[in-house]
């Protein structure tokens, strides 16, 4: 009984030193978001990278602001795009003129689940993982701007905004 008990003090003190390390598990690495991404957008050097076991935010400059053939499913009308929402595809909202907050507005007006999805992948990000001014206020101009491109891949947790003004390419994602 008492060998018993050993062990399984033994294997919960190796279980408790492995906490600390789980928890400070990146969610991302740098060259595993540019492979997700390669499909979809023409990268070029890196911005800014952070992440952390709950958030990823990344800042590309891009090589083209045109998506590739292989990007995310083409929508135009916000019915259109719960289809393939509510399926764990990801979506791009090509809708010129609407920024990404009136996008999550209007996708959360309609579906709640997946408007909160997406609002949460753009937000829960950028607390938790944006540190630098610049970089914070360069994502509020980019989520309100009606130049952006918006990319939401729900599956991922991942919401990916090209602002084709500056060729820049944000992702925000969360665990």
């Amino acid at each position: 009984m008492c060998v018993l008990f050993r062990h399984a003090v033994i294997r919960l003190a190796t279980l408790l030193a492995l906490v600390p390390l789980l928890a400070g598990c990146a969610l991302d690495t740098e060259d595993g978001l540019r492979d997700y991404l390669r499909g979809w957008v023409f990268l070029a050097q890196t911005r800014h990278f952070t992440s952390k076991s709950e958030c990823t935010v990344a800042v590309f400059d891009l090589a083209s602001d045109s998506l590739r053939s292989t990007a995310p499913v083409q929508v135009t009308e916000f019915r259109q795009a719960l289809v393939y929402l509510r399926q764990d595809r990801a979506v791009w909202f090509d809708m010129p003129g609407i920024s990404p907050h009136d996008i999550s507005r209007a996708v959360m007006s309609l579906d709640l689940p997946s408007g909160l999805g997406l609002l949460s992948s753009g937000v829960g990000p950028a607390t938790g993982c944006i540190a630098d001014p610049a970089v914070s206020n360069g994502f509020y101009s980019v989520m309100t701007s009606g130049l952006s491109v918006t990319l939401y891949d729900p599956a991922a947790n991942a919401l990916i905004l090209l602002y084709p003004p500056e060729h820049l390419l944000l992702v925000l994602r969360g665990s």
